[in-house]
């Protein structure tokens, strides 16, 4: 099992290059990094060859000592945006990733009989291109509490993997930031879901309050222990089933809100000094490690 650290937006917010990112997580004692395909950096990925773009990707993780372990996919959830994720999955390849975290696709007010068609569709174009990369997608729950039919429950997420065989690469991301916006007891959801949990995505939030009404408010990612989630529900559920398998750390925080926030004028911080995001990222890892040693995990 393994710890991973999130190549997060965060720190691209201080004008660093990518090797100075990646230096800055080895700083933090990370060597094995989590790559987000996002619309932030959309034009770096989706524009090229997916194969020659990995082999330029894979020579700069290698060249600062990191690899990439499980990726994301950020910031496309339409369905329209559907041929986004799945040039994503092949980049994902490229780079050696052998899981990402895929979005599920919804559109506003549709019925749950829409929500499963369209992503049993999208999900069987994904399978393909993700067989041809040699990468298991990875499906989780939504992490909203005012989207109710967007996957909200592990029985919603068994359902669609179902639905499709059960295929071998087609698995479960537990993100238990999401969990905990949306409200969800952990402990149940993780015995449900089993074997299928192939990686643990680790922070922590004030739930689903009003703090968190607006995207930007409900992704405030603290370490682990440091918000409303229960952790040792969630430890205890992961003991439970015997997981195995690797964890990785997705820390929002210290930002703020970035420079084009609509509450970007609540606060003058802005974003905090790097040396403070490197001390708290620091910190937060060193939190998670204690936790999952405490519990055997790690």
């Amino acid at each position: 099992m393994k710890l991973s650290q999130a190549v997060s937006p965060i720190l691209r917010e201080y004008g660093l290059s990518e090797k100075e990112v990646y230096a800055v997580l080895r700083q933090c004692g990370s060597d094995t990094v989590d790559y987000d395909f996002g619309a932030f950096n959309a034009k770096d990925w989706l524009s090229r060859d997916a194969a020659e773009w990995g082999r330029e990707k894979r020579e700069t993780l290698e060249s600062a000592g990191v690899r990439a372990g499980v990726s994301h996919v950020t910031g496309f959830s339409h369905p329209d945006e559907a041929t986004y994720v799945e040039k994503a999955v092949c980049c994902a390849g490229a780079i050696g990733a052998d899981r990402l975290v895929v979005p599920l696709l919804y559109t506003e007010n549709n019925t749950r009989r829409e929500y499963e068609e369209f992503n049993l569709t999208y999900l069987e174009r994904l399978l393909k291109a993700a067989r041809e990369a040699g990468v298991t997608l990875l499906i989780e729950h939504a992490g909203s509490w005012l989207k109710p039919h967007y996957s909200h429950h592990a029985i919603e997420l068994m359902h669609l993997i179902e639905k499709l065989g059960e295929p071998e690469n087609l698995k479960v991301n537990l993100n238990v930031g999401h969990m905990g916006v949306a409200e969800i007891k952990p402990c149940t959801e993780i015995k449900m879901l089993g074997e299928l949990i192939r990686n643990v995505d680790l922070s922590d939030n004030f739930g689903g309050m009003p703090l968190a009404v607006h995207p930007e408010r409900e992704a405030l990612g603290l370490a682990p222990m440091m918000g409303y989630i229960d952790y040792d529900r969630v430890m205890q559920g992961l003991c439970d089933i015997n997981y195995r398998g690797d964890f990785n750390l997705r820390i929002d925080m210290p930002r703020v809100f970035p420079k084009n926030s609509l509450y970007c004028g609540e606060t003058p911080l802005g974003i905090m000094p790097l040396e403070i995001t490197k001390r708290l990222q620091i910190w937060s890892r060193r939190v998670a490690e204690h936790m999952l040693r405490t519990y055997g995990l790690l």
